[in-house]
């Protein structure tokens, strides 16, 4: 793992060195400055994000520098550890890697991600160079690499994701924990986070504090652009155990991220969806109304009126939440990181 802001050592378990990419490939001292002040200044809101190519291009995973060094890495620690198999997180240097050491190669899919859903073919110049240098073949798009995979793993259910390819398997959600939800109506919070995309933390906390201000419910905020501070009903943080929080939630309203919207199907949780610009937070948004566990709404109507309309329809039926619930019960029974487990250890 990298040791980046997400990383924890954990006990018995050596971790090998690997290299963090720099937003567009640039220096880390610049780099590190620039992804806020865009943060900030609204940059990155107003950008249209179509494809996973260009997230990877975006967030410095193309760079032919860091690329170098990532796969040297990973092809160290293959050659120190030794292992049977490699797993990619849609990590390409592990699967570069797994390829050039002859290892086989699981990784993880899913649909929005796939080639045949979105790409943006072009001349990946810094990744063609690299596969060139190790003599491995050249492709249009980065997710061309990811069809490398000997068995890929969808954290997800057919569903929501039907993906038709003979080494797919679904395993739900790979998130486990108490998943202990109170009684529907016995239910008092409103959970509120639009992460990083097209709706700034501003609007948001403006946004939700009109539109819940009256109700009968304590409404949290997870924002690490906006102070720490409690706004009527609406309390405001930079992050919240929404492990804790979704089991007593009675509506999610969220950017669509596949996490978000997993974690609030297993814990029955009807969301609201503002997707934004991005590509699979807006697959991901269509999947839910489809299945009428939730509502879209598009950023351009994104207002404290069309927020609370959403709502007191979902108040109103009671159906989003049972089909929420049901979704999020076959997610779970799909095995999550057991199922992983035990489909590639076998014999």
């Amino acid at each position: 793992m990298a040791e980046d802001v997400n990383f924890r050592s954990m006990e018995g378990v050596p971790n090998w060195y690997l290299d963090v990419p720099m937003p567009l490939g640039l220096p880390k001292g610049i780099a590190k400055r620039t992804f806020p002040i865009a943060q900030k200044l609204g940059i990155t809101a107003k950008k249209t994000v179509n494809s996973f190519d260009q997230v990877l291009r975006f967030t410095g995973n193309l760079d032919y520098g860091y690329l170098k060094k990532s796969v040297s890495s990973v092809r160290k620690a293959i050659r120190e550890f030794r292992p049977d198999l490699v797993y990619s997180e849609f990590n390409l240097s592990a699967v570069i890697a797994a390829r050039k050491e002859e290892i086989p190669l699981c990784a993880t899919v899913s649909y929005p991600t796939q080639y045949e859903y979105a790409h943006e073919t072009g001349p990946e110049k810094g990744l063609n160079r690299l596969l060139g240098e190790l003599r491995l073949p050249q492709v249009d798009s980065a997710l061309r690499l990811f069809d490398w995979a000997d068995r890929a793993f969808c954290p997800s259910i057919r569903e929501l994701e039907p993906i038709e390819k003979p080494n797919v398997f679904y395993c739900g959600a790979l998130k486990t924990g108490n998943r202990k939800s109170v009684p529907l109506r016995e239910r008092n919070k409103i959970l509120v986070y639009m992460g990083n995309g097209t709706i700034s933390a501003q609007e948001t906390r403006k946004t939700a504090e009109t539109a819940f201000k009256d109700l009968d419910f304590e409404v949290y905020l997870a924002s690490a652009y906006l102070k720490e501070e409690t706004r009527g009903n609406l309390r405001i943080a930079p992050r919240w155990d929404f492990d804790r929080l979704l089991g007593e939630a009675v509506l999610f309203m969220n950017h669509g991220g596949q996490n978000s919207v997993a974690d609030g199907l297993l814990y029955g949780v009807p969301q609201i969806v503002v997707p934004g610009k991005v590509f699979e937070r807006k697959y991901n948004a269509g999947c839910l109304a489809a299945h009428q566990a939730g509502i879209v709404i598009d950023h351009a109507d994104f207002s404290a009126e069309s927020v609370r309309a959403a709502a007191e329809r979902i108040f109103r039926s009671g159906e989003m939440a049972e089909n929420a619930a049901a979704l999020g019960r076959k997610l779970a029974a799909a095995g999550g990181v057991d199922a992983v487990v035990r489909e590639i250890t076998k014999r």
